[in-house]
Order: C-alpha cells, then structure tokens, then sequence
C-alpha cells in the first residue's frame, strides 16, 4: 500500500466515512506497520479531542500545519484553492504528518540496522497469501495480515528481515551469511531450512515451528535465552515463557498435514482451539471482524477445517457442535445464544 492510500483511508476513518471493505484494509495495515499505527494513534486522539466539522475544519486544518516543519527538500505542497470536502481536508493534514514522520524518521522505517540499505516493505490483506523471492533466492511465503520488511539485496554479515504477522521461510543455504527473521519479541537466526514463524501484533503468543535443518531462537529482552530447534520441533513463546513443544497433526479423510503450515497450502485447521481462537484465525481467513455478545462462548472448544468453505458455511459447521447463532452485517459477524 501507497503513504498516499494510507492517508486517505485514515482521512476517511476521522471523518467517519470509511466503507466495511476500506476499514478491513486499514486494520490489516496497522497490524503491519508499527510506525503507521502510532502515528494513527496520535491522531486519532487529537482529532478525538476537536470537532472536525465543515465550519471549523479549516481552523483545525491550519493549527495542525503550523505545528509541522517539512524540510524543503521534500517537496512537498499543500495546495489549498480546492473546496475539500471534510475527510479530504483531513486527509490533506495527515498527507503533511505523515510526510514529516517519515522525513525525520526515514532511518527508522527504510534502513536496517546496519545503515546500508533502505528496506522494502510488502503487506497482505486479509485474506491474501504472497509468495516472495530475495535476492539469495530464498522464497517467503506471507499469510494474511502481514509485514515484511527486507533489503533488495544481502550485502552485511547477516541476512536481516523484519516480520510482524505469518511467513513461511524456505532458506538458501549459506552458511558464512546466518539467515535472521526478526520479530518484536525474538529473532530467528537459520544458515538454510525451511520454517514457519508466527508473531501477529493482536496474539498473545509468538511462535517458531521447524520442517527442516536447524535453527536458533532468541528471546530480544532476554539474550542469554536462546533455544535450538530440530525437526518438527516448535517453539512457544507466551507472556514471556518459553517452551518446546512438537508439531501438530491433523488427519482427516486419510490424509495427515501439519496444523502449522496447512495454511501455506489454502487450507486453514483448528484442534482444539477455543472459540476466541478461531475466530481471530476467520478474521484473518475471510477478513472480517468478530464479536463475541455472550463471552462465555469464547472458551469453547473446536476441532475442524475449511478451504473453500464461506464464512456462512463455515459457522454453520461449528453450529453443529455447539448451540449458538450469529448475524453478519458487512464486514462484522456476532456471535450469541
């Protein structure tokens, strides 16, 4: 996604005229991009606090300009002999926030740690899986709702990338350049395997799970932490614990997958989950949102799978098991008695 889309989706989020589909859109980018969400945070409070109408817009307009200093190398232009319209008046304020966020912090988005090359960013919606190959032909394959950040070329020691969300990595072999995955909470460091991590931002667990080769996890707050994995090993890291556990099979109709990696091949398996669980796991699936009107229904208890199955179809299977209805308007699905 474009600065240019991201801010006219958040245009229209502080007017209140952001579509079910574009609100989906929005999420999914927030959940990806640390600096984004902060900066919609920040704003979202400040426009919280003023009233954003057609009278007062423009007053508001110009208060939050004059606090932003662009640089003039940038050129940037705020052109004003146009009758915005409200959510394109804002969007007009945030195309100069944002500018400036990314102007005088443009080390902390685009360049990695070594300061040598500016990192290309790649996002999925919900819904969406992408496949990538960098440039030492190693292939990442992106569940929905993700980020990765990466160089376009290797040069440093290491192989740095950046990830917040689901990947499956099957890495090149190479063992004077260490393949590391990093995560906010641990960093993943391969020489050539094949792997699945998982670290979205609105789970309460990270997680690294082993097909094939070796590697090593490391906790970010706790270095002396570090574990190694063989195959079919997977790693959990919850509220700050450790622990190594092995992978999950699910055998249905004769055929046995592992639940980590199903979704590599469009396929999305549950065992045991709570409902809380797979919800979060239909979000990301159908890209939709899900409440949950009685909690009591979150701690039950499924076991299933769906490929080509609707977000209709498949909530009628888990009716089957348990006593509850739902409604679905847009984008929103709610659960209840």
């Amino acid at each position: 996604m474009t600065d240019q889309r991201f801010t006219e989706l958040l245009g229209k989020q502080l007017a209140g005229e952001i579509s079910p589909d574009e609100s989906v859109e929005l999420k999914s980018v927030l959940a990806g991009n640390i600096s984004f969400r902060k900066e919609y945070d920040r704003l979202q409070t400040y426009f919280e606090a003023e009233t954003v109408e057609d009278e007062n817009i423009d007053q508001v307009f110009d208060r939050i300009r004059s606090q932003i200093t662009v640089p003039a190398e940038s050129g940037l232009k705020v052109v004003r002999n146009k009758p915005y319209g409200t959510w394109l008046k804002i969007a007009a304020v945030l195309a100069v926030v944002i500018a400036g966020v990314l102007i005088y912090n443009r080390e902390a988005i685009f360049v990695n740690k070594t300061g040598e090359l500016a990192l290309t960013q790649v996002l999925t919606k919900a819904s969406e899986v992408k496949t990538i190959i960098l440039a030492d032909g190693s292939t990442v394959k992106m569940n929905s709702g993700s980020s990765l950040k990466y160089p376009d070329h290797f040069t440093a020691s290491t192989r740095d990338v950046y990830l917040s969300g689901e990947a499956f990595f099957d890495v090149k072999k190479d063992p004077e350049h260490p393949f590391i995955v990093h995560t906010e909470q641990v960093a993943v460091k391969v020489l050539g395997t094949a792997f699945d991590v998982k670290a979205y931002q609105n789970d309460t667990f990270t997680e690294t799970t082993l097909i094939r080769g070796k590697v090593s996890v490391t906790i970010k707050n706790n270095a002396a932490q570090t574990f190694i994995l063989k195959p079919n090993d997977k790693f959990t890291l919850t509220d700050g614990k450790a622990s190594i556990g092995q992978l999950s099979h699910f055998n249905d109709t004769g055929a046995d997958r592992i639940l980590e990696t199903a979704w590599t091949n469009h396929e999305l398996i549950y065992k045991n989950n709570s409902f809380d669980e797979v919800a979060k796991l239909f979000e990301r699936w159908y890209g939709v949102k899900i409440a949950f009107k009685n909690p009591e229904l979150k701690t039950v208890k499924f076991t299933g799978h769906v490929d080509k199955e609707t977000i209709t179809e498949a909530l009628n299977v888990l009716k089957l098991i348990e006593n509850f209805n739902y409604s679905i308007e847009g984008k929103n699905v709610y659960i209840y008695r």
